[in-house]
């Protein structure tokens, strides 16, 4: 029964080791970023398909931009960040899609959290978005969800998202900025304010 037991816990640490190694290359690429923001912005490129929410059947980047306290309960940045989606197809963006699409990305990013924090069995609570669309290419809206790395808890994040045709790029971009922070907050300022870094025409 021992030797059972400890061949399975071998298993598992195996399946986990090749995880991480094959998370870690994943997550380190030599790909720039393209957003520009202030240099203790920390930033991540990642490719499609994301590794969390392999169903977004998307072709090609994630560019993001993290704000200092992002992973700090108590800052007044907490989880407050950026990101744009560079990618060759046209995503047709509706409320209802982005729902789905936010569903999806949170859902799966917090399930990793677990499998990363040795949690396998963790239940953790669906994603619950509300969006409504501002004009032609912006939304807004409200993404309740569990955070799995820091906090523990379930919190509210204020989104506001805008997709656009890139011509020089020939790329669609979906910007997602996003803070618990109410839109007044002065976060918001430097949110809104990361540019790409190079022009769009």
């Amino acid at each position: 029964m021992i030797k059972k037991l400890l061949k399975v816990v071998l298993a598992l640490i195996l399946i986990v080791s090749i995880g991480a190694g094959y998370l870690y290359f994943r997550l380190h690429n030599d790909i720039d970023n393209i957003l520009d923001a202030k240099s203790d912005w920390r930033s991540e490129v990642l490719e499609f398909p994301l590794l969390f929410a392999g169903d977004l059947d998307y072709e090609g980047e994630e560019h993001i931009r993290f704000a200092p306290g992002w992973g700090e309960p108590n800052s007044e940045d907490y989880f407050s960040y950026v990101f744009v989606w560079m990618i060759k197809e046209d995503p047709n963006l509706n409320p209802s899609e982005l729902k789905n699409i936010i569903s999806t990305y949170f859902d799966g990013l917090m399930n990793m959290g677990a499998i990363t924090n040795l949690s396998f069995f963790k239940d953790i609570p669906e994603t619950i978005t509300t969006i409504q669309q501002i004009d032609t290419n912006t939304y807004k809206g409200t993404i309740t969800l569990y955070d799995e790395f820091f906090s523990k808890k379930i919190f509210v994040l204020n989104a506001k998202i805008k997709n656009e045709y890139c011509s020089t790029k020939e790329k669609h971009l979906v910007w997602f900025y996003l803070s618990p922070q109410e839109y007044n907050h002065p976060i918001w300022n430097d949110l809104i304010g990361i540019q790409l870094t190079s022009t769009c025409d």
